[in-house]
């Protein structure tokens, strides 16, 4: 393997191309990329029909169901399934999803790996020479797929992956010998997709040919050998921020514990005061407005970057007054839906940011991403997940309630969309009398007419007696209250619009808390559906209340369900990978700038 930047696979992660299934690609193709696996697939029986009761395999390649849209059953999806105990090739259908080639031998380090198919029939070829010739495919159509890390409920790929190629040709041994090492340029002749694998920052990985089938991380993460010259350099960090408050409040706690781990110094700036100060962390906390004030703390901070959350005016003021680290634009989320973030950064940001920083910073949602890069293609870009301290944070036993508890974390505001929670838990509460409702907000960001109409509400559906408001708890105390309401067989119910990353709903999976959520955007990160909770489409109160009803009453999906969200939110947001994604940010600019 001739590459030191790689993405690295935990169990659960995916990238999608904009090629979901190379449909015109048909019985003839090849399929090649680099593979460093760190984890046993199981070993499946070869077969040419039926559908094999396929678990634990490491799907580097997907094979993504090949009836998708049209419905056409007589089309597979090709996959390539690769563990320390060898390769599998899988194809999957309607009522087919059978193993037509399987090698078992051990691969421990980087190793190439190429699947030929020459008129329905696989070939494997392992560092270029072949190794197992397969069962001819009983499917009339076979075509490669565009989805790379695995599939629920089948498997996913654990370890390393690298230098991915789709060809609509049949690649000779020879071809794949001479090139399974070389960088390629992107032109070549039956070249139909080419993903180098080697940008280190972005949530995006670029297709290399001119077809553009980029493709989307969720959960893989940059490898970041290269960031570990840093750690041992004096490194000082301002964050910054509008108001403490609310999930960026909480972001800021959660990455001075990770960046302190890496010997990072944090300071945070907010220009005006707030509730989330009651939470008390060991570091400077400057609450000021004032340019003088400002310009004090940069000179004295001496800061290697600063970043500035959201206020796109401050970009310029830190400039003016002399600031000449690197200025970092970190956006958590954008208004109350996609049309206006869209609006948002042509409009408004896109002169500031391109004048006055260095790079965006932003979580993997894909709005977000898509936005970005849509208006900020030239602009450095570091998208990576935010992260959350377990160790601190996490299931509480309490003493049990005797009713389900449906809970809601959020603002008065439009985005957070609390009228459509009032409505599923009067719902819920007509099902089941001895359902209660806990909403926790900050009360002193809400306007007097959004709050005159939420009590208005509550009357005209008679909610008086089974509702209990929580204003300004102490994010320490909120742990306890997850726990109560996920051991009182309840759940936390989310109604926002449009999350960038939603917080509440990661702390409450991360305390056996099941959630239901509307499909934010921001959420994604955390739920898939009926696995590690339960999403509903925004609007639809008849849809949340029966998968609300289903989290009440299904005692086995619930506690599945919980488990496996308490088990996604250790492995995928643990601050050590937030530390060392930061590192590997600040480490990418001082390398531009030299």
């Amino acid at each position: 393997m001739f590459r030191d930047v790689f993405l690295k696979f935990d169990g659960n992660d995916t990238i999608t191309t904009q090629e979901k299934l190379f449909k015109d690609t048909q019985n003839t193709f090849t399929i090649e990329f680099w593979a460093k696996p760190e984890s046993t697939r199981e070993i499946d029986k070869e077969s040419r029909k039926g559908i094999s009761r396929t678990i634990d395999q490491r799907f580097a390649i997907t094979p993504v169901f090949g009836a998708t849209e049209e419905g056409n059953s007589s089309r597979a999806g090709v996959g390539v399934s690769v563990g320390t105990n060898g390769v599998s090739i899988y194809e999957h259908t309607i009522d087919y999803l059978v193993t037509t080639l399987v090698f078992e031998t051990i691969i421990n380090d980087w190793t190439h790996i190429a699947v030929v198919y020459v008129n329905r029939k696989p070939n494997l070829y392992i560092n270029g020479k072949l190794v197992k010739k397969g069962l001819r495919s009983r499917k009339n159509i076979l075509v490669p797929s565009g989805i790379f890390g695995g599939v629920e409920p089948y498997g996913f790929y654990i370890g390393c992956l690298s230098e991915i190629r789709i060809w609509e040709t049949a690649r000779t041994e020879p071809q794949i010998q001479a090139n399974k090492s070389k960088e390629l340029k992107g032109n070549e002749s039956g070249l139909l997709g080419y993903w180098k694998i080697n940008e280190g920052y972005e949530a995006i990985i670029h297709d290399s040919t001119n077809n553009n089938r980029n493709g989307i991380i969720e959960g893989a993460q940059w490898n970041t050998s290269k960031s570990e010259k840093l750690l041992n350099e004096d490194m000082n960090v301002l964050f910054t921020f509008f108001v403490p408050s609310g999930g960026v409040e909480t972001l800021n706690r959660q990455r001075l514990y990770a960046l302190n781990k890496k010997g990072i110094k944090c300071d945070f700036l907010y220009s005006q005061s707030g509730t989330g100060l009651q939470n008390k962390v060991d570091t400077s906390i400057f609450i000021t407005n004032k340019d003088d004030e400002i310009k004090d703390i940069i000179e004295k901070g001496n800061y290697v970057a600063i970043v500035v959350g959201s206020d796109l005016m401050l970009l310029k003021k830190l400039r003016d007054l002399g600031y000449q680290g690197y200025l970092i634009y970190e956006i958590q989320g954008l208004g109350f839906n996609k049309e206006y973030a869209s609006d948002f950064l042509k409009n408004h940001a896109y002169p500031i940011v391109n004048d006055y920083c260095d790079a965006i910073l932003y979580p993997q949602t894909p709005h977000l991403i898509e936005a970005f890069e849509n208006y900020f293609p030239n602009k450095k870009k570091f998208c990576f997940h935010n992260c959350f301290n377990t160790k601190d944070f996490n299931y509480q036993v309490t003493p049990k309630k005797s009713s389900p508890i449906i809970g809601w974390v959020g603002r008065l505001e439009e985005n957070k969309n609390w009228k459509d929670f009032l409505s599923i838990g009067y719902r819920l509460i007509k099902e089941d009398p001895s359902v209660q409702l806990w909403m926790f907000e900050d009360n002193t960001l809400s306007t007097p007419g959004e709050r005159l109409a939420f009590e208005q509400k509550i009357q005209e559906l008679h909610l008086n007696n089974h509702i209990k408001v929580y204003a300004n708890q102490p994010h320490s105390k909120m742990a306890e209250y997850f726990s109560i309401i996920g051991d009182s067989g309840g759940f936390l119910c989310s109604t926002s619009k449009v999350e960038g990353f939603g917080y509440a709903v990661l702390e409450a999976m991360a305390c056996r808390c099941p959630v239901l959520s509307t499909d934010s955007d921001g959420v994604r990160s955390f739920i898939t559906h009926n696995v590690t909770g339960k999403f509903f489409e925004l609007g639809n109160i008849n849809q949340a209340v029966q998968e609300g009803k289903e989290l009440l009453s299904n005692i086995t999906l619930r506690e599945e369900i919980k488990r496996k969200a308490e088990e996604h939110i250790k492995t995928h947001f643990s601050p050590i990978k937030y530390g060392e994604n930061f590192l590997n940010m600040i480490h990418n600019l001082q390398n531009v700038k030299k």
